[in-house]
Parts: C-alpha cells; structure tokens; sequence
C-alpha cells in the first residue's frame, strides 16, 4: 500500500487509537486493517501482529509512532491505529 493511499485511509476511515482500543477492536471483530509504527516497543508489535493474525486482518507499518499519530488526527504519538470494517463505519 502506498503512502498516500495510508494516508487517505487514515483521513477519511473510522478508526480506533492506540494498541489496546486497536487489541479491542481486533477481538470484537471490528477491524478491517492495523496500522503499526515501526518504532514502537517490540512487544507491542508483537501482540498487535500476533492478534491481527489470528483474525485474519491485514498489518501495514508506518516508519514512526508521532507520524502514525499525526495522520490519524490525533495530538499524541501512537503504537497503533485500527481501521474499522466498512459495516462498522456509521
């Protein structure tokens, strides 16, 4: 996926913030894709890739956790963003 399709992803998606709402999501079934920075602790990427496998959902990494919470709109740098499914947006 390139650059400026993640970035219009996470513009114009619904989305969850942060490792444990995205955890959340993942085992609510909610999540078409996670969205993890590559610099974020090694055990956090960890348990969100291991999660995102188990129900089937595709990971895509981003270079850096405060870029990944800038596209994302919030004000803070994040591990993680979940990309809710279609049916979920409303």
């Amino acid at each position: 996926m390139d650059k400026e399709k993640l970035d219009d992803m996470l513009a114009c998606s619904s989305k969850v913030v942060g490792s444990k709402q995205v955890l959340k999501g993942l085992s609510e079934g909610a999540l078409r894709c996670v969205i993890v920075a590559s610099d974020a602790d090694a055990e956090i990427k960890e348990a969100l890739a291991d999660a995102a496998r188990r129900h089937r959902v595709p990971v895509k990494y981003v270079p850096s956790k405060r870029k990944l919470g800038e596209a994302a709109g919030v004000e803070v740098a994040t591990a993680a963003v979940g990309i809710i499914s279609a049916e979920e947006d409303k």
